[in-house]
């Protein structure tokens, strides 16, 4: 394991990188970019201790667990020091604030990834998914098509982001799994976690890192995700659930008794339980 640190006026921040084995593939997990995302980073320890105990048979495995270690120490997305989203600012700047400061040693580390992917949470009542910009890269999609988690949705794109300009500046195959959290901020959803890693490791047996057959099992692919919006404030009221397939147009739920459309055919990825909404 080493430590890298990176200082801006007598503040620092710094991050663990955890690599195993040698050569290529190089496959290279990160997670913690934003600090009140820890169902990721538990994915990312359930990695690390899996590699410490079973060497990669060929190729290299490394691991950041925490990235944005500073924010998630005070539990909020964004860096208490300059208040930056680290995923909105790569490649980073060595010569500027803090944040962008350590998104370009984060840059600097997963240079030679020949897979890359980025740990993220979507909130606790979504459902698991990979993000990712696959109509871009072939690369990209072939990746995706190999993790068998049950949904690929396609993100609007934003630059700045580790895996959008891993993608399209050093055409790398990268993506984000998405991982609902707990209850509550630091609070990990454990089922969620524990399928994910184990569909890592059916990646990486993809590539002859990790013993075994691989299943073969591939995501249904989705356009950007879409949200059904009521301009009202009230007691918010679901008829569906997250996993359900939708019509455009069918009500799935109602807002004081209006109803809410669907606004494309699709999939729900997240839906909130019975609670005071407001609008939007």
């Amino acid at each position: 394991m080493r430590i890298v640190t990176v200082s801006e006026q007598g503040v620092s921040a710094e991050f663990e990188v955890y690599s195993f084995g040698s050569g290529a593939p190089r496959a290279y997990f990160t997670a913690g970019i934003h600090g009140n995302e820890v169902t990721g980073v538990y994915v990312a320890r359930r990695l690390i201790e899996y590699f410490s105990a079973h060497s990669p048979l060929c190729g290299t495995v490394t691991i950041i667990p925490t990235v944005n270690a500073t924010a998630m120490r005070c539990m909020q997305r964004r860096c208490p020091f300059d208040g930056e989203d680290l995923n909105r600012i790569f490649p980073g700047n060595d010569e500027g604030s803090l944040s962008h400061r350590l998104a370009a040693a984060v840059w600097q580390e997963t240079e030679g990834a020949d897979i890359l992917i980025d740990l993220h949470c979507c909130g606790q009542f979504g459902q698991p998914y990979i993000l990712s910009v696959y109509s871009e890269s072939e690369k990209v999609r072939a990746l995706v098509r190999r993790i068998p988690l049950p949904v690929a949705v396609h993100s609007e794109g934003s630059g700045g982001q580790l895996f959008t300009d891993a993608t399209r500046v050093r055409n790398q195959a990268a993506c984000i799994i998405e991982l609902p959290s707990g209850a509550g901020d630091g609070s990990v959803n454990a089922p969620v976690g524990d399928q994910c890693f184990a569909a890592l490791l059916e990646l990486l047996r993809t590539e002859g890192v990790v013993a075994g057959k691989p299943a073969g099992t591939s995501p249904s692919f989705y356009g950007t995700l879409l949200d059904a919006e009521s301009e009202m404030t009230g007691l918010w009221q679901p008829a569906i659930f997250r996993g359900d397939r939708v019509a455009k147009g069918q009500t799935i739920g109602t807002v004081d008794g209006a109803p809410v459309s669907a606004p494309q055919d699709g999939m729900v990825i997240e839906c909130p339980p019975l609670r005071i909404s407001s609008p939007g």
